[in-house]
């Protein structure tokens, strides 16, 4: 599954057994049976990331049927996938960031996830890397604040936890 299509079965858990329904069209009416227009454009949208050489996606229905917040996170799954699922966007510049959010991390909320899962860090300690280059650059920087994405959180700390594991 892929990870963008993950984050809209997380928001709508219903559609664990509608994923595959695209392969037949007869499944594809029986999904959609009974769901809302943004429930219908979300399950859509997850086929078209599962199966996008084979699965089409009006982006129009984005216009007819999201607003606000359910547009916004429509948006940004779509660069998600395209960054993350598909990789045609292999050096991003744009971001969405929003709050609350789970996708960026600041500098105390990289050290508490380091922490959390069992390295050492606060956030002195990760400034002081961060000061010395040792931690990866940013993945954007708002206001002269830094913020990592989730990935390159997950990323670094993996890379912490096999060096201290050889050292």
């Amino acid at each position: 599954m892929k990870s963008s299509t993950k984050r809209i079965v997380e928001t709508f858990p219903k559609f664990k057994g509608r994923l595959k329904a695209y392969e037949n069209i007869d499944l594809v009416k029986e999904a959609l049976k009974g769901l809302t227009e943004v429930e219908a454009t979300f399950l859509k949208l997850a086929w078209f990331f599962e199966a996008p050489e084979y699965e089409s996606f009006n982006i129009r229905w984005l216009y007819e049927y999201l607003d606000d917040e359910w547009l916004e996170f429509a948006l940004e799954l779509m660069v998600q996938f395209f960054r993350e699922d598909t990789y045609l966007i292999q050096k991003p510049t744009f971001s969405i960031l929003r709050e609350p959010n789970d996708n960026y991390f600041n500098q105390k909320q990289f050290a508490d996830f380091l922490s959390e899962n069992g390295l050492h860090y606060d956030k002195r300690k990760l400034n002081v890397y961060y000061s010395r280059g040792k931690l990866p650059k940013a993945d954007i920087e708002l206001a002269g604040t830094p913020y990592w994405s989730k990935l390159t959180v997950e990323d670094y700390c993996e890379q912490e936890k096999s060096r201290l594991k050889k050292g």
